[in-house]
């Protein structure tokens, strides 16, 4: 029982790390498209 509460900690910090890691990565891309459709050329 020990070692499937173990492995279940270890998964569950997995997930949470990559969850946290594809968060990281769309915040840190996301402002490009925002600067293409928000620039200076969004009036013509």
């Amino acid at each position: 029982m020990k070692v499937l509460k173990a492995i279940l900690a270890i998964l569950t910090s997995l997930a949470v790390a990559a969850t946290l890691l594809l968060l990281f990565c769309q915040a840190k891309n996301a402002p490009h498209y925002i600067r293409i459709y928000g620039g200076e050329g969004g009036a013509e």
